[in-house]
């Protein structure tokens, strides 16, 4: 069964929350002890974005984490996981011949990628790190679009199982072969900061990175941490936002994936972020934006980008079989009009709940 969506409409939706998709559902554990003190915000940059982390504070409460701390735990995960920094642990690992030892760091998102991949049929897959960099979508500037042979030969060093795992070591059977958690590295990043809030003793927070979100606990008594759903409007500079839905988060974590913010156009055409492992070129999806809600940020980010390289099709046909993910889709349409731009799916755990029913109908209303 579904944890069920929480019925309690927005009282206080903040426009700094437009960058993230989402929305409520419970998890089916003990809950927090119920907030009673100030809110302190703390804000950053990390990971080529920003961070947003709002704890709930009191007198007799834990100690007030500071923005120091929070940014020495960031360039920890950003030491280990980075494909921006060259002396990252994980760009060491992505110039080596054969073998390298790691942390476990790497370890986890190594892992959970190998899980992923394998729930997505391969779609999922950080092993297709040389294709992102020859497309420019990497740290180096972009060189124009690739040709079809350089694309065919860096395919061959493509293949989440052309790597695996020999101790504390991670190995490839290529030279040439290099991994990139972007798609995962960011929620996890989330969850890291997260679990040192909980090792402080805090229950009620919110951490936002990029727009991923972990949310445990309530902001106020009886008003939980609240989130919502953007549509996909295609603007790199990400000045034009807007949303669609607004939801309470309890006691899970939110990621999403869209190609309507990392792309740019070439001859008319638009080059999205989002490859197609199978032909080495961007994905002509129909998946314009997808959010996932598990309990962990770091899955929710893979399996939203799963979602993006499935298309409509494929990411539902995942979603059904994988009963656990909760999951809203925003899909391209035929027809396009005013009323009805966008068609969605979500999965039963959200579709089933009055809070989201209550919605479709206004909207069919208007």
């Amino acid at each position: 069964m579904f944890p069920k969506i929480r019925s309690l409409f927005l009282v206080d939706f903040q426009p700094t929350y437009w960058i993230i998709f989402g929305w409520a559902l419970g998890l089916a554990a003990c809950s927090p002890p119920k907030p009673s003190g100030e809110l302190l915000a703390l804000k950053g940059s990390t990971m080529g974005t920003t961070y947003l982390v709002k704890v709930v504070i009191s007198e007799q409460g834990p100690q007030a984490p500071n923005a120091f701390q929070l940014d020495s735990v960031l360039e920890r995960v950003n030491a280990s996981l980075s494909t921006y920094l060259p002396t990252s642990l994980l760009s060491r690992f992505n110039l080596c011949t054969q073998c390298y030892q790691v942390d476990s760091m790497i370890i986890r998102n190594f892992k959970a990628s190998q899980q992923v991949h394998q729930a997505s049929s391969g779609a999922f897959d950080p092993s297709v790190y040389p294709l992102v960099q020859a497309w420019g979508f990497g740290p180096q500037p972009r060189a124009g679009v690739p040709d079809s042979a350089l694309v065919r030969s860096l395919l061959s060093l493509v293949g989440l199982g052309q790597f695996r795992l020999q101790g504390d070591s991670l190995c490839k059977t290529n030279p040439g072969q290099m991994l990139d958690f972007s798609a995962i590295a960011k929620g996890y990043g989330v969850d890291v900061v997260g679990w040192y809030l909980e090792s402080l003793g805090h229950q009620n927070y919110l951490v936002e990175i990029g727009g991923e979100v972990r949310a445990r606990g309530e902001k106020n008594p009886g008003q939980p941490w609240t989130v919502a759903v953007e549509k996909p409007i295609d603007d790199p500079s990400g000045v034009q936002r807007d949303y669609l839905l607004q939801f309470p988060l309890n006691n899970l974590s939110m990621a999403s994936s869209g190609n309507y913010r990392n792309f740019y156009m070439h001859n008319g055409q638009k080059m999205a972020h989002t490859l197609q492992v199978s032909t080495g070129y961007p994905t002509p999806t129909d998946v314009l934006a997808a959010t996932v809600v598990t309990e962990n940020c770091m899955m929710a980010d893979a399996y939203a980008t799963a979602c993006m390289a499935l298309g409509w099709k494929g990411a539902i046909a995942m979603l059904e079989k994988h009963p656990e993910i909760n999951a809203i889709l925003v899909g391209s349409t035929q027809n396009p009009s005013p009323k009805t731009p966008y068609r969605l799916y979500a999965t039963p755990g959200l579709r089933d709940d009055p809070f989201y029913q209550d919605w479709v109908a206004g909207q069919r209303s208007k």
